[in-house]
């Protein structure tokens, strides 16, 4: 059966192409690693957020993108 966090995820890509995945706590990584959603790359960020905006803006501008963070979101305040 299809997990609960893999069903919301399949939603928000009826809608949109890239989706960002906050692990604020640094306790989902195991649900993003065992995660897998057909026709979309699972992506961390991790001091690469250059590359990855050329890649999905430039090189793969069709594919879709879940892109996960270890932690808060930039600027944010946790």
């Amino acid at each position: 059966m299809e997990s609960r966090i893999g069903q919301a995820l399949a939603r928000l890509f009826e809608k949109h192409r890239i989706v960002f995945w906050y692990d604020a706590k640094r306790e989902l990584r195991a649900d993003f690693e065992s995660v897998a959603l057909a026709g979309v790359e699972k992506t961390e960020i991790d001091n690469n957020a250059f590359g990855i905006k050329h890649r999905i803006l430039r090189e793969q501008p069709d594919d879709k993108f879940l892109l996960y963070r270890d932690g808060p979101a930039a600027g944010g305040s946790g």
